[in-house]
């Protein structure tokens, strides 16, 4: 499973990104074989860094966290976003131009089938890319979750009102700009851990890893 690590500080905040950064290999090790961290992302005008991370059971997850990164100092706040259904879309191999936005939608229950196929099946104008999709049931409202990258913030919020405001089901979109994204993993590591894992059956991984490259 591919998991969102939402952590804040309340002492270091700003920083907060910095001090994970810098324990990256000792994260890792402590993952062993049974797990991947695969990047670090900031969203704007928010406190918290999010850690993306594949873990092979849920147990393994929960003992990670638990064991390694709750016990980092400063660290006051962990939320964890499971991105179930996980769809991961091709994506230039140079986005230093591109802005990265994570958007999440709160959607009528009913209607979260044909709202998340909607999604998945629609065409996008050149200048916008997505990078992924998911179910999240992550709160009572946001429930569905996608990331796009616009070279023009303007044509993202254009397409947002006439292409996924209005797909019934859907009650109130929530955009956040990520300010900053670091690659965790290599193209070769993530190569030998998901033929490792049977991840590959199910996700082409020159899709997926298209989005950790640098």
């Amino acid at each position: 499973m591919i998991s969102i690590i939402r952590l804040k500080s309340q002492e270091m905040k700003g920083k907060i990104g910095d001090s994970i950064l810098s324990q990256i290999e000792e994260l890792q090790a402590g993952l062993s074989a049974k797990g991947q961290l695969l990047y670090l992302t900031k969203r704007e005008k928010h406190e918290d860094v999010s850690l993306f991370i594949h873990t092979t059971a849920p147990n393994v997850l929960g003992d990670f966290i638990v064991d390694h990164l709750g016990k980092i100092e400063h660290i006051t706040g962990i939320w964890v976003i499971n991105l179930i259904k996980p769809i991961f879309y091709p994506l230039p191999k140079d986005t230093r131009d591109m802005k990265r936005f994570s958007i999440t939608l709160e959607v009528f229950p009913k209607k979260l089938k044909d709202v998340y196929e909607h999604i998945a099946r629609a065409s996008f104008p050149v200048d916008l890319r997505m990078a992924y999709l998911a179910y999240t049931f992550h709160m009572f409202g946001d429930i569905i979750q996608f990331s796009i990258l616009a070279e023009r913030e303007e044509m993202l919020y254009k397409f947002l009102a006439e292409n996924i405001n209005n797909i019934p089901g859907v009650l109130n979109t929530n955009t956040n700009m990520i300010s900053s994204t670091k690659p965790l993993v290599s193209y070769e590591e993530w190569k030998i851990y998901s033929a490792k894992h049977g991840i590959v059956p199910f996700w082409d991984e020159e899709l997926m890893i298209s989005q950790f490259r640098g």
